[in-house]
């Protein structure tokens, strides 16, 4: 199920903006960012189309219609899905925290991506 107000939030913590900074920008209240987040209230189309210039998103993927980033697993094997899941979770940590080396649990999961590909 689509929860608008997680997306909301997702995407403004992408960003580092706190409710406020967002509110700012958009120029409405913090408390209104805070009511939207919870879901208590949707913004209005010109709000979104604000919402999403500031985030750099589409409206599509502010409002849930359009998903991006979907990884199939399909025709893998067992072991190559975790491979590929702690892959992806490793990226995201790595890119979470904006560091610029590869460190040493990368280097382990691209051993095991290169074993596997030696089969």
């Amino acid at each position: 199920m689509y929860d608008f107000g997680v997306t909301l939030r997702n995407y403004r913590m992408a960003k580092k903006m706190t409710q406020k900074t967002l509110a700012a920008k958009v120029n409405i209240s913090e408390s209104m960012i805070s009511r939207y987040e919870k879901n208590e209230v949707y913004p209005p189309l010109e709000t979104l189309r604000a919402l999403s210039g500031i985030l750099g998103v589409s409206l599509d993927e502010l409002c849930g219609t359009e998903t991006r980033g979907t990884a199939s697993l399909y025709g893998l094997t067992d072991e190559q899905a975790a491979i590929t899941k702690d892959l992806i979770t490793a990226f995201r940590n790595h890119n979470e925290a904006f560091k610029k080396q590869i460190t040493s649990e990368h280097y382990e999961l691209l051993g095991k991506i290169t074993a596997e590909f030696s089969k």
